[in-house]
């Protein structure tokens, strides 16, 4: 049975929490880096250091072993909009920027040896239009890109994921769709994190529909 090892940003901790209430079917390791963006993946001098510790974790390819990709939230919901306001950069060439990385990534890991990958869709925007509550609400303020806009954006950088991945052959799964509100087209509130000021979901809720999705794949 392969063994399942997750990398990404914080919102990995959803797949975490699904191995802990033993919802996976699949042994699983966790690589967390808080406030890793898929662009920062191209630069080895990046404030987290996500590249050289996705590197140490992975490298070299481990027999028998699956990395799942979770990257994206942070682009989507920030730095493109930051950057956009900030230094007037452009969104669209940012986004190809964002998602070339990750594909610089992910053909790394295909030269490497590892026959299977699986990418996860970043996950939509939580943070509410002129919301100042929470750490990373308030680390977040200066864009003014709305809810509606940040989700665009994000649903259009998962349709490019699903793409790349199927342009090479490998895995790719997301849970937008269970997510939305079919009225407002923004996050349902039932999946919003009980905690306020946390901009992860609903930690129970997502993680049922993260181990849903990853026990469907055929890996």
């Amino acid at each position: 049975m392969h063994s399942l090892y997750f990398v990404g940003d914080s919102h990995v901790q959803s797949f975490e929490i699904a191995a802990a209430l033993g919802l996976l079917r699949h042994p699983a390791r966790f690589l967390i880096v808080p406030g890793a963006t898929a662009v920062g993946l191209r630069n080895p001098e990046s404030q987290t250091q996500a590249l050289a510790q996705f590197r140490q974790g992975l490298l070299p390819a481990r027999p028998g072993v699956v990395p799942v990709i979770q990257l994206g939230e942070v682009d989507c919901g920030f730095v493109m909009w930051w950057r956009a306001q900030t230094h007037g950069e452009c969104l669209e060439a940012q986004l190809q920027a964002s998602l070339a990385a990750y594909t610089g990534f992910v053909d790394s890991l295909l030269e490497v040896g590892y026959s299977h990958l699986v990418l996860t869709g970043a996950v939509l925007p939580t943070i509410r239009d002129g919301q100042q509550w929470g750490r990373v609400a308030r680390a977040r303020h200066a864009v003014t890109a709305s809810q509606r806009d940040r989700t665009d954006l994000t649903i259009r950088y998962n349709q490019a994921l699903a793409a790349m991945a199927a342009e090479r052959g490998i895995l790719y799964t997301d849970i937008s769709a269970h997510v939305l509100d079919p009225e407002t087209g923004l996050l349902a509130d039932p999946f919003r994190n009980t905690t306020p000021g946390d901009h992860h979901l609903h930690p129970i809720k997502a993680a049922h529909l993260w181990a849903a999705a990853i026990n469907s794949l055929v890996l």
